[in-house]
């Protein structure tokens, strides 16, 4: 991909300790704009995206303290000064790619700040109070001024973007409940060029993702467990052990796949189990684009990348209730083990209602190219709205 302009770019973002979603939607940033210039908070090398690799990064100074990536979640509170001293001066297009810290940083008043956000930080605004819950008094104690503090801290930042994009209908309501700002939506880039249809899949659920607690495959575990239902997991993270601790003999444990052997599993899974309240899942995209069902909790983003039979519609009625709507998917109403049993019984009773060759048509609508083409488009729109309001100077 070719950049479109001789302007100076910078791209920044919150930190690259593990691969995500959001390390996908940088790489496609890094080849729209192959001159563009990097910033982060934290760096590990070995997390970068293939097309960072070579690019420069400058990272904060909190990235040069011992131990830092290990305990960067505890340092959350120096992050609003890490970022105000990262120097962009002399650029012209600054992309935060980020919903958190990064989009504070200092920019030149003639600099257009576009923001492409992933979700204000929950931590801190709409799961405050569980979180608090869930610490010890004295980490409470500590929690509260600090939260308030970035809070505001937040807010402040916001008001200083040009220009907002939000990755889902769900972040755009956030962004406007948090910020007060409006947005455009430009759902993130799947690449469903390599993506395939198998054959013949095979009897096993699916779940990808970080091994984190908010991704709720705790949930997955107990009702494939209850269900003896095989489940293979993919993806690392902090909530691993205690995970394999309550995994029975059906699960199992794939650590970090590649790129084809990812592919391999979404193609020949029965369907993929996504328990999560996720601002936009980019996995049940690529398992979509693979012409798999997904069985996900009915709400976030998943509400608006699956086309999802609700629970109440259940009654083994083909593929669409009124001829016209491919359903993709099956949705749970609740995230507990019972609700993501019974939905994966219901799946079971109906699985051969579902289209591969449709499900993989809907995903296409997330394809890169779609991607590429809207964000070019707002950049170049919110460029020009920029140079019509710009006072003229008079010497």
């Amino acid at each position: 991909m070719e950049e479109r302009s001789a302007t100076r770019v910078a791209i920044t973002y919150h930190y690259s300790l593990s691969f995500g979603g959001s390390e996908r939607v940088l790489e496609v940033l890094a080849e729209m704009y192959p001159q563009a210039d990097f910033f982060a908070l934290f760096v590990r090398k070995e997390c970068l995206p293939a097309k960072l690799k070579n690019r420069k990064i400058t990272t904060s100074f909190l990235d040069r303290i011992p131990g830092a990536k290990r305990m960067y979640r505890h340092l959350l509170p120096l992050y609003p000064f890490a970022v105000e001293c990262l120097d962009l001066s002399g650029y012209d297009l600054v992309i935060s790619a980020d919903g958190a810290a990064t989009k504070g940083v200092l920019t030149d008043q003639h600099a257009l700040h576009l923001c492409y956000c992933h979700s204000p930080p929950h931590s801190f605004w709409d799961q405050y109070a569980a979180f608090r819950r869930e610490m010890s008094w004295f980490s409470r104690l500590l929690f509260t001024p600090v939260s308030q503090y970035l809070r505001l801290w937040d807010f402040s930042a916001a008001q200083r973007i040009d220009g907002f994009i939000a990755n889902s209908d769900y972040v755009k309501n956030r962004i406007w409940k948090y910020y007060r700002r409006e947005s455009t939506v430009i759902y993130p880039p799947v690449d469903t060029s390599a993506a395939y249809l198998s054959k013949r899949p095979a009897s096993y659920y699916l779940c990808v993702g970080r091994l984190i607690a908010a991704k709720r495959v705790d949930l997955l575990i107990s009702a494939c467990n209850r269900l003896g239902r095989e489940l293979r997991i993919v993806g690392v993270g902090p909530e691993e052990g205690a995970l394999r601790t309550l995994a029975g003999s059906s699960v199992k444990f794939l650590g970090r796949l590649t790129e084809s052997e990812l592919l391999h599993a979404y193609a020949n899974c029965w369907a993929l189990l996504f328990a999560a309240d996720e601002d936009c899942g980019l996995v049940a995209i690529e398992a979509q684009a693979c012409g798999r069902p997904i069985i996900a909790y009915g709400r976030g983003g998943s509400r608006e990348t699956v086309i999802g039979m609700p629970p109440e519609t259940y009654r083994g009625i083909g593929n669409s209730m009124d001829g016209s709507t491919a359903f993709t998917g099956v949705f749970f109403a609740e995230q507990t083990t019972l609700s993501v049993e019974t939905a994966i019984q219901r799946f079971e009773a109906i699985e051969g209602s579902f289209n591969p060759v449709e499900i993989q048509k809907h995903a296409a609508t997330f394809d890169t190219t779609v991607f590429v083409s809207k964000f070019l488009s707002y950049v170049s729109q919110q460029s020009e709205n920029r140079h019509k309001h710009s006072p003229t100077v008079v010497e």
